[in-house]
């Protein structure tokens, strides 16, 4: 009797209802278990499940009962959760109260009517404009204030925390470069991004890079996820070249090999 019982489970098997390809896929996603995972407790291939999922194949017993099963106490945990009722859109061809009262301002050199005439050619009432004429063709208080930020040339001072220079990263908001240039005294400056002009503490070379890396806020932040921020970058002028004692000009044979000679002092 029990191997008839069994035949016919077999045959219930053969024909158990699964959820659309789609659904397979969000069930098991919404479990947290992965495709290997369902993949060894039916001890079927990694390829057999994805196909399923894609909608490719379809399980066979007696894998389709257990994989059947499983999907139903997936879904009695994660049931579908009905979207909400779309508003109701109001009419756009209603028709629009006529609110507006206020007079617009006159035309040069047109007056303003003050007697406008009935239909029986009689003269009404003085209109009285419910808003002045000059309220309306005076400009908001807000147009008259200058908004300008610019800083004049030669400003040694760094820029405030959130110029919008290093796009919003704190580590780099004087920009991506800087220009470094020496007068005749001695005094160096960086000329960065944005007219911002930083004075340069740094003596020597190595203090230069040191001033650079730790506190010119030069640089640029990573374009992606897996990347990583660019480094700042110097450019020196021919006055500058000489103050930290870098030579001026390269051999061909150094501007091939983009470095200065091994031997150099620096």
């Amino acid at each position: 009797m029990s191997e008839l019982f069994d035949a016919v489970d077999a045959l219930l098997a053969s024909r158990a209802t699964l959820p659309p390809p789609a659904e397979r896929k969000r069930l098991r996603a919404a479990h947290g278990l992965t495709i290997d995972e369902v993949a060894g407790a039916l001890k079927v291939r990694r390829a057999t499940v994805s196909g399923w999922e894609a909608g490719k194949t379809e399980p066979r017993p007696p894998e389709r009962d257990a994989y059947a099963r499983l999907l139903d106490k997936l879904a009695e945990l994660y049931p579908v959760t009905p979207a909400p009722a779309a508003e109701t859109a109001p009419a756009l061809d209603a028709p629009v109260p006529a609110t507006f009262t206020a007079v617009p301002a006159p035309a040069q050199g047109q007056p303003l009517p003050t007697e406008p005439a009935s239909d029986g050619g009689e003269v009404s009432a003085p209109l009285e404009p419910q808003v002045p004429a000059s309220d309306l063709a005076r400009p908001p208080a807000s147009a008259t204030k200058s908004t300008s930020t610019s800083r004049r040339p030669g400003a040694k001072k760094a820029a405030p925390a959130g110029t919008p220079v290093g796009e919003g990263d704190p580590r780099f908001e004087n920009g991506p470069l800087a220009v470094v240039d020496a007068d005749a005294d001695g005094q160096v400056v960086a000329y960065c991004v944005g007219g911002l002009v930083l004075d340069v503490p740094a003596k020597s070379l190595a203090s230069l890079v040191e001033w650079t890396l730790a506190e010119a806020k030069l640089g640029q932040p990573k374009l992606s996820g897996p990347g990583r921020a660019a480094d700042p970058l110097l450019v020196l002028t021919q006055a500058a070249l000489e103050r930290y004692g870098l030579p001026t000009e390269l051999s061909a044979q150094e501007r091939d090999a983009g470095r200065i000679p091994e031997a150099h002092k620096v």
